[in-house]
């Protein structure tokens, strides 16, 4: 049955003179002088206008023109004569205007998900704003460009933004100041595919629009050429839900770096607080599903990390500076389907510092250095040595050490380099498996008294451990493998070859020539021969860590990190709260995290989201993890095998043909040990890889690299387009030797060979 208010909408356009069509809010305004009862405005949002203009859009009386405005069908109107037809004036067309708001102050997107009709600030021409005008509406700031477009339906008065839009400003005082402003009725969102200003500014034709010259303002007007082009680029289709990182980020922006008005911390607290009872169990998958279904736009990783930080015996909460006031959470028999409230006095006391190794004083004095005994100096030089293969100054003033306590440890155990003491191969021949202070000694003793001692000590023995530290470093100790090159050569590989240097730099400098000399040279055939030589020499600049080590001839040590990263709610990476010696860039073996280089940790010191993940795409690990997806995303283009990175359980899994390969770490340590990297120490052992790539994709998902698709891992929209957009990305181009030699043995699962 046609609503009442369509018939009266139909018998007052018949009753108005032939016109080609009329403006909905001239409709509107004339049924609600007339029906004032039944056209009064209501504080609901969907007012009778808003249902007005959906039935008669609806109604087939009706054709809803291009711009909006609504015309009866033929045969719905009565004949009129030619004469009243002439007698009508002309229809001025509307103007066309972009609407600008900085999500800082209002929250544009949130605004626009929720209302269809919203008033907006007119500082400029208000004397040509008038009903009926297009409005495109646009967000400032790092995503910017058209999200929707509006319809003024209300001219310009001074208002206060009291109604429904109210509630997305920042400062609610912006709103409750009555200013010029017009009231909106929104046509279309583009909230999920925006117009972006870089389609934009691109786009010939558009480069003078004002927006994009003078963009410090609110109302910029649109002349009719540049709308003819715009209007062509708006998307088709509409979309109600934004982009999940670009409704984060302008969230942020409105409540000063905070996606919502409370922190994760702050609303685990309330949730258990309101749901947990004393003696009640509860899951963690619990906590999660509310999170996701209150606060969606906190990624289920970072929920995972909090609730571990709350968790009092879990251990791995010592990586999220855990204190006192964190003590809220047990896990009942290792069992995260069963959490329950802490008790203080009945429960084991919870976990605050790392195991075995508490927070290291940064004590630079020799003084505090004399007071180690040469035994513990010992055993805490080996347990840094093993850990990660190199020595800096900074690594020095960490342990309380200085440069004469590496007397006895030169030529045989450490080698000294520009920068760094490095392992040498005898060192990591000799802690093979088990780095302790006992099995090291009696392999070293053994390795100086000769075959007999090392058959009949297949076993560490202590009591040689105080004797080998005080005279090890007067025995003359030979290398293993002495004439094998492949495994000493990372001892004197450069940090950069200088030929690379100087080729990088000419390539550099002639990327900076004006474009007409750079044509004139690329014309010179002996010119072009050299500047291929450059790209020859310089090609490490271009190429990924998997790639560099494939072309090289001898083998790079690699020790393992299980180190978690510090995220806060900002998404900044906490390096100055995390161990200086943990995120410290190694030059000559494979260690820790590389996340600064010496000279750049500091105590207050933080990284980006973006800049710590490229960094720490320099481990290997890290690096074939991604390579993974990367390989996916290009190969339906070339016809190749692609898998996929399963994380149902507490083992990620390889997955090819809808079939499961076996754990990923598997995969991940043989495809290294192809590329030339060489496992050594407690990195030999199957239980750290597991937990070495365990960690690093947790780690991959806390930056917005990976997230979780159900149980399959993938690379993130933002980082996906980031490897698409930019072929030299060093993850895209940079690892296509690596990717070939991936795709190959890929190919071997894919034909049962493997």
């Amino acid at each position: 049955m046609r609503p009442r208010k369509v018939d009266l909408a139909s018998d007052w356009m018949r009753s108005q003179p032939r016109r080609a069509f009329h403006y909905w809010d001239e409709v509107w305004a004339a049924l609600a002088e007339l029906h004032s009862d039944e056209f009064a405005v209501s504080d609901d949002r969907k007012t009778p206008w808003f249902s007005l203009h959906r039935d008669m859009t609806q109604d087939a009386c009706f054709l809803r023109g291009d711009k909006g405005l609504f015309e009866l069908v033929e045969g719905a109107i009565a004949e009129v004569t030619s004469a009243e037809v002439a007698a009508v004036p002309d229809v001025k067309e509307p103007r066309v205007w972009i609407f600008q708001a900085n999500p800082k102050f209002y929250r544009i997107l949130e605004a626009l998900q929720h209302l269809d009709r919203k008033q907006f600030l007119t500082n400029r021409y208000k004397d040509r704003i008038h009903i009926g005008d297009i409005v495109l509406l646009w967000m400032s700031g790092n995503h910017a460009g058209i999200y929707a477009q509006a319809r003024v339906v209300e001219g310009v008065a001074d208002r206060k933004s009291d109604g429904d839009d109210a509630a997305f400003w920042a400062d609610p005082s912006n709103g409750a100041a009555t200013k010029p402003r017009v009231v909106l009725a929104i046509e279309k969102r583009f909230l999920g595919n925006p117009l972006l200003k870089t389609t934009i500014a691109a786009r010939k034709g558009l480069a003078n629009l004002m927006i994009l010259r003078q963009p410090n303002g609110t109302n910029f007007p649109v002349d009719a050429d540049a709308w003819e082009l715009l209007r062509r680029l708006l998307p088709i289709e509409e979309t109600h839900e934004p982009a999940r990182e670009v409704l984060t980020w302008a969230m942020k922006r409105a409540r000063a770096g905070k996606i919502y008005d409370e922190s994760c911390n702050e609303l685990l607290e309330r949730f258990v607080a309101e749901t947990f009872a004393d003696g009640d169990e509860h899951s963690r998958d619990e906590i999660t599903c509310w999170f996701t279904a209150n606060y969606p736009l906190f990624k289920p990783i970072t929920v995972q990390c909090h609730i571990e930080k709350y968790t009092t015996n879990f251990r791995s909460r010592v990586h999220y500076n855990a204190t006192p006031e964190h003590d809220l959470l047990i896990r009942v028999d290792d069992d995260w389907a069963r959490l329950r409230l802490y008790r203080p006095g009945d429960d084991p006391p919870p976990i605050h510092h790392k195991p075995d190794a508490p927070k290291r004083s940064k004590a630079k004095t020799s003084t505090k250095a004399k007071q180690v005994s040469p035994l513990d100096r010992n055993r805490r030089l080996l347990a840094h040595l093993a850990t990660l293969g190199e020595l800096t100054p900074g690594d020095l003033e960490d342990l309380g050490l200085h440069e004469a306590h590496l007397s006895d440890w030169l030529d045989s155990l450490l080698a000294r380099r520009p920068e760094a003491h490095v392992v040498t191969p005898l060192f990591l021949h000799l802690i093979d498996g088990d780095a302790g202070p006992s099995a090291f000694t009696t392999r070293l003793a053994a390795h100086f008294m000769g075959e007999h001692l090392r058959r009949h000590a297949p076993e560490p023995i202590p009591e040689l451990e105080e004797h080998v530290w005080a005279r090890f470093g007067r025995w003359h100790l030979t290398q293993p493998h002495g004439g094998d090159q492949k495994t000493h050569a990372y001892l004197s590989m450069p940090i950069r070859e200088p030929r690379d240097v100087a080729a990088s730099e000419r390539l550099d400098l002639f990327a900076q020539l004006p474009p007409k000399v750079i044509g004139d040279l690329i014309r010179e055939p002996e010119f072009l021969t050299e500047q291929q030589s450059w790209s020859a020499d310089a090609a490490s600049k271009l190429e990924g860590p998997l790639s560099t080590q494939l072309r090289r001839s001898w083998k790079r040590p690699l020790l393992l990190s299980t180190v978690e990263l510090l995220v806060a709610d900002d998404g900044q990476v906490l390096i100055g709260e995390m161990e200086r010696t943990d995120v410290m860039t190694r030059n000559y073996v494979v260690a820790g995290l590389p996340l600064c280089r010496h000279g750049e940790w500091e105590p207050a010191a933080t990284l980006g989201r973006e800049a710590a993940a490229e960094r720490l795409f320099q481990h290997p690990v890290a690096a074939a993890l991604l390579q993974f997806e990367v390989h996916r995303l290009f190969a339906s283009l070339a016809g190749d095998v692609a898998a996929l990175i399963h994380v149902g359980g507490d083992v990620a899994h390889l997955e090819l043909d809808g079939a499961g390969r076996g754990p990923l770490w598997r995969h991940v340590r043989s495809m290294l040990e192809q590329v030339g990297y060489w496992p050594v120490g407690a990195s030999t052992q199957d239980s750290l890889w597991a937990g070495a790539v365990h960690v690093m994709l947790k780690n991959l998902e806390l930056l917005d690299v990976f997230e979780r698709d159900g149980d399959v891992l993938r690379l993130t929209d933002d980082y996906q387009s980031k490897i698409k957009a930019h072929p030299g990305h060093l993850q895209n181009r940079g690892e296509k030797p690596y990717r070939v030699r991936l795709s190959q043995f890929l190919a071997t699962f894919h034909g049962g060979q493997a």
